[in-house]
């Protein structure tokens, strides 16, 4: 069993912080009021969630709680313990059973009384995945009483991460929503430090720390990685660097800092970096340092797990690294290592988040070159005698002919007008399969920023299709 399973709170003693919500929970079991409304528990992943609502329901289905916790010894506490769920308590994972025909056989089997006689609960992990039907055939059950009893049929459990997903109609009829706070770096260490003591893990503090740190407190993913690095022997930094992959943390800041000064480099540095992660992890470890980076141009400490003297010379960018954090943590849905080196090239230039793209598809996108007409001659002129011709007996050579007006060429841009000097280059370029860093005009001819910048805008139209919102 999985050191994450393995010491998963089973009361609320073990549950870390949440002190209010816990007293709250409590005081509903023991006023004996706990069926009377539904639950909302909402919070990041890995903070615990499920884990209240399933210490919550054993706690109302317990034939003697003890100060409105399960007492674990009655047959109700047992059960869940052993098994998970029971006849009274029912967990639906909303992510695949999301639709209203699971919601049409809670509410039959509803039509019966539970068969211990007391009350079922279910808890919908993931709730934020239920369709608009199911959530509205939870409306009527969730609000109508036992006929007879002040307590109602079934008691909702919603777990969340996405609350504002939630109808208002369905949290109208639950208890206001229970905020599951992620706790500082040192209770996770701290915690992580007992748990290696019972397992006989040896461990450094530090190494502890800097687990927490990067895993965002968050406990199951740092028990996770707690259980995979003790595979290489002690918790301490080097293991902890190897597994992790912090190794790479000096690569990304030195993508950072070359920005705008070697695109060749920057694009090298992150081709050496996705051999070993992938572009999402590149994705977001490089928002991570451009924000490490801004927070120390503000004055604030950052995490350890980033170098502080490396931090100090990239913080002079200033509010530039903004610009860095928007343009990574908005990164698509799917990302590729070729996005990650077209979104490395735009910011080379210039280019910051999504609010300056605009701004570079206006640069590309011209109006059509316009050609006058020859004017025709006005009046006053043709009322004119013709002027005398010359004295002299020497011929004069015959006019050259006017040439013909050309029409204009209706172009969407000037790279596909064959007029303008750019559509040659970009004819020439479309038949190479070279990256971004290796395309350069023939001859000494030097491609400036700006021109680069339309060519980059034309090759992005698809992909900022594509792209959705953050994360």
């Amino acid at each position: 069993m999985s050191l994450d399973i393995r010491y998963r709170p089973k009361v609320y003693s073990d549950v870390l912080g949440q002190d209010a919500t816990i007293t709250i929970l409590k005081q509903f079991v023991v006023s004996g009021r706990g069926f009377q409304q539904s639950y909302l528990f909402c919070g990041g992943r890995g903070q615990g969630k499920t884990t209240c609502g399933r210490i919550l329901a054993r706690a109302l289905l317990c034939e003697a709680p003890v100060r409105g916790e399960p007492c674990d010894h009655c047959t109700s506490c047992l059960t869940l313990l052993r098994d998970g769920s029971s006849v009274d308590f029912i967990e639906v994972d909303a992510a695949t059973n999301s639709g209203k025909a699971e919601i049409d056989r809670i509410k039959e089997s509803l039509q019966y009384n539970s068969f211990s006689g007391r009350q079922c609960i279910y808890l919908f992990d993931e709730a934020h995945q239920l369709t608009e039907k199911a959530l509205d055939g939870l409306l009527k059950p969730t609000e109508d009483n036992i006929p007879g009893s002040e307590n109602k049929w079934l008691g909702c459990i919603f777990c969340t991460t996405e609350p504002e997903k939630m109808r208002a109609t369905v949290l109208s009829r639950c208890a206001p929503a229970f905020v599951i706070e992620p706790q500082p770096p040192e209770v996770i260490a701290g915690r992580l430090a007992e748990i290696c003591t019972k397992e006989g893990i040896e461990f450094e503090p530090e190494a502890l720390q800097l687990v927490a740190e990067i895993t965002e407190c968050h406990v199951r993913d740092a028990l996770k990685a707690i259980e995979g690095i003790s595979m290489l022997g002690k918790v301490d930094r080097a293991h902890v660097s190897a597994y992790l992959h912090l190794d790479l943390n000096s690569a990304y800041l030195d993508i950072l800092s070359a920005l705008g000064q070697d695109l060749p480099k920057v694009l090298d540095l992150a081709r050496q970096a996705m051999q070993k992660a992938s572009p999402s992890v590149c994705y977001e470890r490089l928002a991570d340092a451009a924000m490490s980076a801004f927070r120390v141009h503000l004055g604030v400490r950052e995490a350890s797990h980033w170098p502080q003297e490396r931090l100090q010379p990239l913080a002079t960018k200033g509010v530039v690294l903004l610009s860095y954090v928007d343009r990574f943590a908005s990164r698509p849905g799917r990302p590729t290592p070729a996005m990650l080196l077209c979104d490395l090239a735009v910011l080379h230039y210039g280019g910051g988040g999504n609010t300056s793209i605009p701004v570079v598809v206006q640069m590309a996108v011209v109006a059509p070159p316009v050609i006058q007409a020859p004017a025709a001659p006005s009046p006053a002129a043709s009322a004119m005698p013709p002027a005398p011709p010359p004295s002299s007996t020497v011929a004069a050579p015959a006019p050259a002919l006017a040439p013909a007006p050309v029409p204009p060429v209706k172009a969407k841009c000037m790279m596909d007008d064959p007029t303008s000097p750019y559509y040659a280059k970009t004819v020439a370029r479309s038949k190479e399969s070279q990256g971004i860093e290796n395309v350069r005009p023939a001859g000494n001819y030097q491609l400036p920023a700006e021109e680069f910048c339309k060519l980059l805008a034309l090759s992005l139209a698809e992909l900022r299709s594509q792209r959705g919102s953050p994360g």
